[in-house]
């Protein structure tokens, strides 16, 4: 899949986590084999913009929401939002109403997140979406 100048993008990134983590960001320039993106937020980069060449294989659009029922149990892999990009983890408790402990797969780190910064992993896939793992359904078949 080729992007445009300004398509808004997830990029691979295997320095934080060995299973990787999916940071946000912006197509600034390209020619189908890499691309110049802009991240939306970067940890330590506070009034910096951080700018990066990438593979085209490191970079996905980005995934839709989902309608997400709150129904998560201990053993569910999951993505959470942490450091400002998203990582697999698993749900290790469900502490509160809002919140979960997880931990990072491939890690031994463990920390609560809010239900709200959890989505379901999903997979892209011959320029599509696919869900792994709980079925959920896309805003548009609710």
């Amino acid at each position: 899949m080729r992007f445009k100048k300004g398509t808004k993008v997830e990029v691979l990134s295997k320095k934080e986590v060995p299973s990787g983590s999916w940071h946000c960001a912006e197509i600034i320039s390209g020619n189908g084999h890499n691309y110049k993106v802009r991240y939306e937020a970067y940890s330590n980069a506070v009034d910096k913009t951080i700018v990066e060449m990438v593979s085209r294989k490191a970079v996905r659009p980005c995934p839709p929401a989902l309608v997400v029922s709150d129904n998560w149990v201990p053993g569910d892999v999951v993505e959470v939002f942490d450091n400002f990009s998203w990582k697999m983890a698993t749900i290790l408790a469900i502490l509160e109403k809002k919140y979960v402990l997880v931990r990072l797969l491939g890690s031994s780190l463990e920390f609560r997140v809010s239900k709200f910064y959890i989505r379901v992993r999903q997979s892209w896939q011959d320029n599509e979406w696919v869900v792994i793992g709980k079925n959920f359904m896309s805003p548009s078949r609710g």
